[in-house]
Formats: C-alpha cells, sequence, structure tokens
C-alpha cells in the first residue's frame, strides 16, 4: 500500500509541523479560556466581596452613628440634632439599599427588611419632640434589636464571602486537574504525530540511502524506486538513471576487460613459448649472460600470465555471476594441494610453511576454492621476506571452518585493510618487487569465498605481517 504523499518535501514538512502543532494550539486555547473563566469569575468575586463587606461594615457604623445621635436628641431635644439624625439616617437608607441588589445570595432580605421598618418607627417617635420615659425605651430598645440584625447581616456576608473563596479555590484546582490532564492525553497524541511525521520524512530519505549505498557498492542489478513527495521521486528517477547508466559502463568495462586480456593471452603464450624454446637450448647454446636474460624473460612472462589470469578470472566474475559445482571436499587435502603448486615459487624464496592442518569436511567447488587460496597463498609468498615463515591454519570456531594464512611482511596498514577487497586496490608494494599487481587477487577471492556463504579478512600477524583469514560453512559438525 502506497502513502499518498504531499507534492513536495516542503510541504511535507509544513504538514508534518502543522500536525505536531495542532494538539498544542488546542491546548492552549483550552487554556486560555479556562484561565479567561477563571479570570472573570475571580473579579466578580472579588468586586461582589469588596462592595459587600465595605456596604454590611458601613451599615454598623451608620446604625451606631444614629444610635448615638438618637440618644442626644432625647436629651437636648433640638432642631439641630434633629437633622443631623435625617442626614445620617439617609446614609443608612442608601447602604440599605446598595445591599439589596445581594439579599437573596445572601440571605438578608428578612433582616434587611426589618432593619428599616424598626428604623422607620424611630425616626417617627423622634418627630413627635418630648417623648415620655416608655417612648425612650422604646427606641433604646430598637436600636439594640438593630444591632443584633446589624450583626447578622455582617455574619451573613462574611460567610458569602467565604464561601466565594472557597468556590474560587476548587475552580482554580479543578481548572489545574483539567490542564493536566489534557497535557497528559496530548502528550501521547504528540509523540504519536512526531513518529509518523518522521517516519514519512525517513522512510524516502532512507530509499535514497539504500539506493546510493547500492550504487556505491556495484550493485547495478536491482531498479531504484523511491514512494515519497514528488521532488524525491524525480530524484529517485534520477538515481534509477545513473544506474542504468553505470551498469552499462560497468559491463562495457568487464567486457573490454575480456577482450583485452585474451588478446593479450596470445602474443604472451607465443612469448612464454619462445622463451622457454630458448632455454632448452634448442636455438643453440647460451652463454651466462643470455641464460640471465632467457630467465628473466621468463620469470616476467609467468608474472604476466598471472595478472592475465586475474584479469579473466575477475571479468569472468562481473560479467557473468559464477556457478558453484558444489562437492565434498577434504579442506586440509586442498590446501595441501595449493602448497605443492607453489612449492617451487617457495623454494626459490627460501620460505618454509608452518602447517596446522585439521581433516574438515565441506561443500565447495574444488577448482575456485583451490583459485582463492591460490591467491592468498601467492600474496603471502609476495610480501614475506627471504628465508622467513608462512604460518597456515585450518580449524573449526563455531561450526565454520576457519583457513588462515599468515605472512612475516611489512602488514597492510589497518586503514586500508577494509578495502583490499575491492577492484584494483592495491597495497604497498614489497620491497624488491619489481611488477606490481593488478589489484584483482583479492577481489577474485572475496567473490569465490562469498559465494560459498563465507567471508575472508585480513587481520594482524602479530608481531608483524598479516593474516587472511577465510570462514567457510561446514558440511556437518565435525568432531573434536
Amino acid at each position: 500500500m502506497r502513502l499518498h504523499y504531499p507534492v513536495s518535501f516542503l510541504k511535507l514538512l509544513l504538514a508534518g509541523f502543522a500536525l505536531v502543532a495542532l494538539p498544542l494550539a488546542l491546548a492552549l486555547l483550552g487554556a486560555f479560556f479556562s484561565l479567561d473563566r477563571l479570570g472573570q469569575q475571580s473579579a466578580i468575586a472579588i468586586n461582589r466581596a469588596t462592595t459587600i463587606t465595605r456596604d454590611s461594615r458601613a451599615l454598623r457604623e451608620h446604625l451606631t452613628a444614629l444610635e448615638r445621635l438618637a440618644r442626644q436628641q432625647l436629651v437636648l431635644n433640638d432642631q439641630t440634632g434633629l437633622d443631623a439624625y435625617r442626614r445620617r439616617r439617609q446614609d443608612l437608607l442608601d447602604t440599605i439599599a446598595h445591599l439589596s441588589p445581594h439579599s437573596n445570595s445572601l440571605a438578608i432580605r428578612a433582616d434587611l427588611t426589618n432593619l428599616q421598618r424598626t428604623e422607620a418607627k424611630v425616626w417617627q417617635l423622634l418627630q413627635l419632640g418630648e417623648l415620655p420615659v416608655t417612648s425612650q425605651k422604646i427606641i433604646i430598645t430598637s436600636f439594640a434589636e438593630m444591632g443584633e440584625t446589624t450583626a447578622r447581616i455582617v455574619d451573613h456576608a462574611d460567610a458569602s464571602i467565604e464561601g466565594d473563596i472557597t468556590k474560587l479555590y476548587a475552580d482554580s484546582a479543578s481548572a489545574r486537574r483539567q490542564l493536566l490532564l489534557q497535557l497528559w492525553a496530548l502528550l501521547p497524541v504528540g509523540l504519536l504525530l512526531i513518529g509518523g511525521t518522521l517516519l514519512l520524512i525517513r522512510r524516502p530519505v532512507r530509499q535514497l540511502e539504500v539506493a546510493i549505498r547500492g550504487l556505491g557498492e556495484g550493485r547495478f542489478d536491482k531498479p531504484i524506486d523511491v514512494d515519497g513527495p514528488r521532488d524525491f521521486v524525480a530524484l529517485g528517477q534520477r538515481l534509477d538513471w545513473l544506474r542504468q547508466r553505470l551498469r552499462e559502463l560497468d559491463e562495457q568495462k568487464t567486457r573490454l576487460l575480456h577482450h583485452v586480456s585474451h588478446e593479450l593471452k596470445t602474443p604472451l603464450t607465443a612469448l612464454q613459448e619462445g622463451s622457454a624454446l630458448l632455454a632448452d637450448r634448442v636455438a643453440g647454446p647460451l652463454n651466462t649472460e643470455q641464460s640471465e636474460i632467457v630467465s628473466i624473460l621468463r620469470s616476467n612472462c609467468q608474472r604476466l600470465r598471472k595478472l592475465i589470469e586475474n584479469l579473466l578470472d575477475y571479468s569472468s566474475i562481473r560479467f557473468q555471476p559464477s556457478t558453484l559445482r558444489l562437492e565434498p571436499l577434504d579442506l586440509s587435502k586442498t590446501i595441501l594441494q595449493v602448497l605443492e603448486d607453489q612449492k617451487l615459487a617457495l623454494t626459490a624464496r627460501n620460505i618454509s610453511v608452518t602447517q596446522a592442518l585439521l581433516p574438515l569436511h565441506i561443500q565447495a567447488d574444488r577448482e575456485k576454492l583451490r583459485v582463492a587460496l591460490d591467491n592468498l597463498l601467492s600474496n603471502a609468498i609476495k610480501y614475506t621476506p627471504e628465508n622467513s615463515t608462512i604460518t597456515v591454519r585450518c580449524q573449526t570456531e563455531r561450526n565454520r571452518a576457519v583457513v588462515e594464512i599468515c605472512d612475516q611482511g611489512t602488514g597492510v596498514p589497518a586503514e586500508i585493510a577494509p578495502r583490499m577487497f575491492e577492484p584494483f586496490v592495491q597495497g604497498p608494494a614489497p620491497a624488491g618487487s619489481p611488477v606490481k599487481g593488478s589489484g584483482l587477487g583479492l577481489s577474485i577471492v572475496r567473490e569465490y569465498i562469498g559465494a560459498h556463504g563465507g567471508d575472508v579478512a585480513l587481520l594482524p600477524n602479530h608481531p608483524c605481517g598479516t593474516c587472511a583469514r577465510i570462514q567457510l560453512p561446514l558440511s556437518m559438525p565435525q568432531s573434536s
């Protein structure tokens, strides 16, 4: 199932950012409205508490002042005192009017009505002038009753304010819990969206990375198909065009190697046969200097023949992948055969061979395995100094056959050791070697060993030199 990507990578990034930012924006909007609502409720509660507290306290102050003025009027009974009482009385009535809108929520409507009625009765009595003792007692008792009523009003106001504060605390706690719940709910959603966006971006990038690595490693057989935004798809198409072009160039190079190598073999054979005839004195006797020249000719003809055979083997591998002819083999016997083939080269340089060979049975192509081992042993002979030793080991390790061919040369630098199995990559030339190799021997070894399901590596051989290590699957578990 192919995903439907946006047209371009930029739009994919913008869509990803929008998807990730959307939950955060919703959370911020929710927090804004929640805090705004809480702020409005707090402002209303504070305004109401301020008004109720001011008016309830003013009610008590006005009542206290009225009681003092009433007592003075009972004693003095003058118009000035009555006028002062009238002005203070109006302040009391205004305060009662201010508290009236809150009377239902404070449950003080009855108290306000009773307070207003009682004060009106006192005002009527004070307007009569000289009052008997009975009326004076009524006024004093009325003020005591109004004091109790005012105290109840203040208590109700304080209780209402406490209730409003408690409700604000509860609302703020509820808003905090709601924000936390939204946060915990949005975190996995945000992480999921981030992961999905990264997956959408990573997928075509990964496909391009695999395609480029395949081109770098010379794998030109698999088409490059990139799924993603249009610009990524276009880039994948250009890479596929490059793959096809590189494949054509690789095939042309391989055919050229094959043809050139094959054509070189004919004159080389003539040179080799001619030098052999001269060495056998078919054309007549040779003096010492002539014999030395013929020996040099034969030696270099053999070297050149080895290089051409490597080129032919490599071109055969690259142009037409090798098919293995598997058969049961004793690996130790194959190694001994390769050592026998290289006996003259070992003797010429006075190199001895230390052997530690276990009889191991594998399924392999006899000829290709012989070529791989011969190339490794030839390298060891070429890089090992004269009058030294090469070590050849054959053993089992984790149910795999392991062959090690170790020389005592200068060794392969660690920085180029992993690349030595690539075509035409060569290490430092051995001291005294007049002809450099083709750089294909180890490539052929890797191809042949890899075709058998094994692997090969170059390891340091302490204290000096290089150890070529081959691992091959055993045909059956070996007894110790």
